[in-house]
């Protein structure tokens, strides 16, 4: 008997240990960052002689400019109303200097109450200057090690300062972080736009020393565009430059990542360009070393609409005029195709397409011996040979008798 209520005691006190928690943060004590821009510190002379007198030493390495855009969740169902007039939106930028980025994040607790969350983080901007350096494993290092964050936030290189962007409000979204998370989403419509880097997925390619490239977003006039992308080597996570609209609707292509695109190719000797609206496609390679050489074989599949006609002698009815129009697509992708390939191979010497997977996948023991040389302008991706094959099927469309009923 005594046991047994010795036993029910102890659980007892088990429940009531068990009723508050350790780590509880009260909401309105926070702020929610949904945005963090890297940028450099332009003019660093006096910083440099603060830390001198402060410290007695030189400063060992540049500081980087940590901007942080928080919201307000108290003027989100105001429609970002202050008691004092209108406010640009429910958010506010706050900045932040350090040598390194966890340091800059606690430097915010000295000018602000509220402890700084970063489990909602949505975007990291870099700025191409940083980028540059070949820093991008040291600079994402603390947004993919913090137990707060998650390795899903999207990463993008910016052209110009990455604060500047934050301060550009879009028209319809409340807050810039909104308006970039959902612009990226759009890379499906757009190949123009290529597929959202992750902080994770950045991560493994720095790893395993992987190409890659990130998405560019550009500070236009009045607002922001997302366009084009960033080069990075692998082996040293190197800026090497930029690719633009056309480079990437070739790129998107090559990985089978094209879906609800619309491409304008061009018919019969005039080039008069129509509207071709895709709706599926994928990317075949096979591989082959021959002859001391290695062989990529493409096959780029497509299969969309006749989206909009501007060519008037056209007869959509004709089965010769589809395999016509057919044919001009798959020109005009595979012009896009091979335009990326030699800029790959001849300007910037780097596979960011993944075709070493496919060398390591079939010829494993080859790959063993050409992984450290594959890259560079005295690598073996520069001097391979990459063929290319499109075929296009134009499902249905409708003619020029429906358009007249109409």
């Amino acid at each position: 008997m005594i046991l047994k209520f010795k036993r029910v005691f102890l659980m007892l006190m088990c429940v009531f240990l068990l009723t508050g928690c350790w780590d509880l943060n009260e909401i309105e004590e926070i702020g929610f960052a949904l945005a963090v821009a890297l940028d450099p510190v332009d003019d660093d002379e006096e910083i440099k002689e603060t830390y001198l007198q402060e410290t007695g030493r030189p400063l060992p390495k540049e500081m980087i400019q940590l901007n942080y855009q928080v919201v307000i969740p108290g003027q989100i169902e105001a429609g970002g109303e202050e008691a004092g007039g209108q406010a640009e939106g429910p958010f506010f930028n706050i900045r932040s200097v350090a040598m390194t980025i966890i340091k800059a994040n606690r430097n915010f607790t000295t000018r602000r109450s509220r402890t700084m969350n970063t489990e909602h983080l949505k975007v990291l901007i870099i700025n191409e200057k940083l980028a540059r350096k070949g820093i991008i494993k040291e600079l994402v290092d603390f947004f993919a090690r913090d137990h707060e964050m998650r390795r899903d936030k999207i990463v993008l290189i910016s052209e110009g300062n990455g604060y500047e962007i934050l301060e550009r409000k879009m028209p319809l979204e409340m807050m810039p972080a909104l308006s970039i998370d959902m612009i990226s989403e759009n890379e499906s419509r757009s190949h123009s736009i290529p597929k959202p880097m992750e902080v994770g997925e950045l991560i493994n390619n720095v790893i395993d020393q992987n190409s890659y490239i990130i998405p560019r977003i550009i500070k236009t006039k009045n607002e922001f565009k997302m366009a084009g992308a960033a080069v990075f080597r692998g082996p040293d996570n190197l800026m090497l430059g930029w690719l633009g609209v056309y480079d990437i609707q070739g790129y998107n292509w090559l990985i089978g990542n094209v879906e609800n695109e619309v491409l304008e190719a061009f018919y019969g000797p005039n080039e008069i360009p129509f509207a071709y609206e895709n709706d599926f496609s994928d990317a075949e390679i096979d591989y082959q070393h021959e002859n001391g050489k290695d062989v990529f074989r493409i096959t780029i599949k497509a299969e969309g609409f006749f989206g909009e006609d501007w060519i008037t002698e056209l007869e959509l009815n004709s089965a010769d005029t589809l395999v016509k129009l057919e044919k001009a697509v798959e020109e005009e992708i595979k012009r896009q195709a091979e335009k990326i390939i030699e800029k790959m191979q001849t300007e910037f010497f780097t596979d960011i397409f993944g075709f070493h997977d496919e060398v390591r996948i079939h010829n494993f023991s080859y790959w063993e011996k050409v992984k450290e040389n594959w890259d560079g302008e005295d690598g073996v991706f520069r001097d391979a040979e990459i063929e290319i094959d499109v075929k296009v099927k134009i499902r249905h469309h409708m003619t020029q008798e429906e358009l007249q009923k109409n």
